[in-house]
């Protein structure tokens, strides 16, 4: 698979991307001219090289000192070959942004340098609250009886341990309940079918003659052919619930895998993006639209991160991926900023040979890896330039209409 030069940097969500799965997501997108290559963000006292190319004043420096080259055609440079470009730092000056939260109420326009500092302080920027109530784990002696749920693992294993005498009362009672309805459905079957015997007796079929049922006694054969349908009709309105609250035990153990497999995956995620195609083309009409995984933790009080995908902005032909820090509830309790080791791979599902993996280190300093003041931190770390989109298509990354990502997030 050819490799598109890339190398793993800091990168805001280009501001005026939709996310496919989140159409409340606006932010405003820099132009090209405006437009850090090495940030990926709007630029800050921008300077022009002398191979014609803007960057921040703070992104090029650096650059410069360690390398020597120019980022983007790898010209020789020093620092006597760039040059203040005024005219471009009036133009982003000039220009003003509304702010995201105007639906709700803020009249005001600020300029795209200062529209970070104005979300995070905006009055109408209130977070969001959960709809959905907590997920508890019930004891698994919840079907004999126990009516006990636990946030995590540690405390169901504690009340197995010290509530054995209880458990083995629920299942006495349980056992005893059982029987006793086993023994009278058994009674009333073996009634039943000892009246029938009695009123009709089956013919035998190489002598029909030999046996014919009574005719005398039809009113009590009419009888219990009735109570023999009301109690099948008993039993099968039985089974119809016994049925619906079996597939409402399924629904929540559903729901539990889901919760447990991102809350527990130790930062060892693996996202199918399902229906790729229809998704790429929706990407590929409208360079706009990204795609967000859910997000997953790195241990179950530990960081949380979600992956974007999209077109890269740089170039049209290739993927841009990043991984983005998520508020989590345990965030108070973490060393910020987050260091670690960030490994992806693109799996290639016909020659697992030719799958693609990448790994980078967090770089401390960045925005990108600080405590997120929002619900998803508009700074991203990774490839502007990931993959080319032709190669995944067409060298078997999709398989089944399914692209499949791997991630794995390790704290150090």
């Amino acid at each position: 698979m050819e490799q598109p030069n890339k190398n793993a940097s800091e990168g805001i969500v280009p501001l005026g991307i939709t996310p496919l799965n989140d159409s409340n997501s606006e932010l405003n997108q820099p132009k090209s001219e405006h437009e850090c290559p090495i940030c990926c963000h709007w630029l800050r006292d921008p300077v022009q090289t002398s191979c014609g190319h803007r960057f921040c004043i703070d992104c090029i420096v650096p650059w410069i000192k360690n390398s020597g080259y120019c980022p983007l055609d790898n010209d020789k440079l020093g620092m006597e070959n760039i040059f203040p470009d005024n005219f471009v730092k009036r133009e982003i000056l000039n220009l003003t942004l509304s702010c995201p939260n105007s639906s709700k109420g803020c009249k005001a326009t600020v300029s795209p340098l200062d529209f970070e500092s104005h979300l995070e302080s905006c009055k109408y920027n209130l977070p969001q609250t959960s709809s959905q109530p907590e997920i508890r784990v019930p004891c698994s002696f919840h079907a004999v009886g126990c009516k006990e749920t636990f946030n995590t693992e540690n405390d169901m294993s504690n009340h197995l341990n010290n509530d054995t005498q209880n458990h083995l009362s629920y299942l006495m009672n349980a056992y005893s309940e059982l029987k006793m309805s086993n023994d009278m459905s058994n009674a009333n079957i073996d009634a039943k079918e000892q009246e029938a015997m009695v009123l009709w007796d089956a013919p035998d079929k190489n002598n029909p003659e030999a046996s014919s049922a009574p005719l005398n006694n039809t009113s009590a054969l009419i009888r219990s052919v009735f109570e023999r349908v009301v109690i099948l009709e008993q039993r099968n309105r039985e089974q119809a619930i016994c049925i619906a609250n079996l597939t409402k035990k399924v629904d929540v153990l559903s729901a539990l895998t889901n919760y447990n497999h991102v809350r527990y995956c130790m930062g060892n995620y693996i996202w199918k993006i399902e229906c790729f195609k229809d998704r790429l083309q929706k990407m590929s009409q409208n360079h706009n639209s990204m795609l967000y995984s859910p997000g997953f933790y790195t241990s179950p009080y530990g960081y949380r991160f979600c992956l974007r995908l999209n077109i890269s902005p740089q170039n049209p032909q290739c993927f841009a991926l990043h991984v983005h820090m998520m508020r989590s509830e345990h965030d108070n309790s973490l060393e910020w900023p987050f260091n670690g080791r960030i490994s992806f791979a693109m799996i290639n599902q016909y020659d697992s040979d030719k799958t693609q993996k990448d790994t980078m280190m967090s770089i401390s300093h960045l925005t990108a890896f600080k405590k997120p003041t929002l619900d998803i931190c508009p700074r991203g770390f990774g490839y502007t330039t990931y993959a080319m989109i032709e190669d995944v298509v067409d060298n078997g990354f999709v398989k089944d209409d399914t692209l499949i990502i791997r991630v794995q997030i390790k704290c150090v």
